[in-house]
């Protein structure tokens, strides 16, 4: 590795480290003062809630982690202008190529770590904070948590099974109840099919009631009008709803495998799936864009011009990432193109500064 590979890695790892803590640091501030006025009114245990913020940081870490790569790329380019030493490297006969290469590498290796941190550390962190937040900070009582294709919850009848909740269009299907009495002896089963919300609250399709009776009878009919009422709403259904950040890469494939098995609808989990593939390496992509967008601006626009054009370049990929997971889940863009189309086209957008450098 020669002098120059080293010195320009060097200096881009000394600014991603102080731009990741200084991004970290942000969002945990704001995230202090907007969650605090939400949980004082439950008097909870200061330490509970150092350790809920605690388990957040991994998360919040890989949500920054493109836009520091990103700062780090030309805020380290911009220093290296202001001093002329670029000048000093370009009369050696060095390219904007051969300039980009240690920064690209280096973010090419953290976007490896952040792929795999996002695999290890993120969902059992995730889980855990969700956890502390509803139980022991605001004293919830735990009633039970979706995975992807179910929930299982108890209600005042009896446990609840739920095979899948659709929570844009506010649809339940394959809704199980199993009532009992208070020794916990089973009495009955509801099946309905399928429950659609409306504002005066959930209505039924068909259904049918198994009567259990002694000894060791089964009676079938059909669930009469009006005989069964749920009484959670989408509300508290979508907040035990198991979010994609707590499903490693190979649990959430595997929660999309046994959706489809059952013949239901997993679009909105192939577009998670995909984009926890493509978000680490947002972070090369920012990278490989910034070495020629902070050496275009060159030593003259100094580094706040740098700052500017990062926040610009970063909004624009955060708005594009958005609009394409967002028409990836609604049916408008396969789950593979939606996840990726940020990366590619700044990839594309890359290389054609790269091509007009030289």
């Amino acid at each position: 590795m020669s002098i120059v590979t080293r010195y320009l890695a060097g200096r881009y790892l000394l600014v991603f480290s102080m731009a990741m803590a200084a991004a970290c640091a942000l969002f945990l501030i704001i995230d202090v003062f907007d969650r605090l006025g939400q949980i004082l009114p439950f008097g909870p245990s200061w330490s509970r809630v150092v350790v809920y913020f605690l388990f957040k940081l991994p998360k919040i870490m890989f949500d920054v982690y493109p836009a520091a790569s990103l700062l780090a790329a030309l805020i380290s380019i911009g220093i290296l202008s202001r001093h002329r030493e670029i000048l000093a490297l370009r009369a050696c006969g060095l390219s904007t190529l051969r300039l980009a290469v240690p920064i690209v590498a280096v973010a090419a290796l953290t976007s490896i770590f952040a792929l795999l941190w996002n695999e290890t550390l993120v969902p059992v962190a995730a889980a855990r904070s969700r956890w502390l937040w509803d139980v022991e900070l605001k004293q919830k009582a735990y009633r039970g948590v979706f995975d992807a294709a179910s929930l299982w919850f108890q209600s005042k009848d009896g446990f609840v099974h739920i095979a899948q909740y659709d929570a844009a269009q506010r649809i339940i299907r394959g809704l199980t109840l199993y009532e009992s009495d208070p020794s916990f002896t089973l009495q009955r089963i509801v099946e309905i099919d399928e429950m659609r919300w409306n504002e005066r609250g959930w209505l039924a399709g068909s259904g049918v009631v198994k009567d259990l009776l002694a000894p060791g009878g089964v009676e079938v009919r059909p669930l009469a009008t009006g005989e069964f009422h749920l009484s959670e709403d989408p509300d508290n259904l979508t907040a035990r709803k198991r979010r994609s950040e707590e499903f490693s890469f190979r649990q959430l494939r595997d929660q999309i495998a046994l959706l489809e098995s059952k013949g239901l609808g997993a679009d909105q989990f192939l577009v998670d799936l995909h984009h926890k593939l493509a978000w680490p390496f947002s972070g090369l992509v920012v990278a490989l864009l910034g070495v020629p967008l902070a050496l275009r601006n060159g030593a003259r626009a100094g580094i706040a011009a740098n700052v500017g054009a990062g926040l610009a370049v970063g909004f624009a990929y955060w708005v594009l990432t958005g609009l394409a997971l967002s028409a990836g889940r609604t049916g408008g863009m396969s789950p593979v193109v939606a996840a990726w189309t940020a990366n590619v086209s700044f990839s594309v957008l890359a290389a054609f500064l790269y091509a007009g450098s030289d």
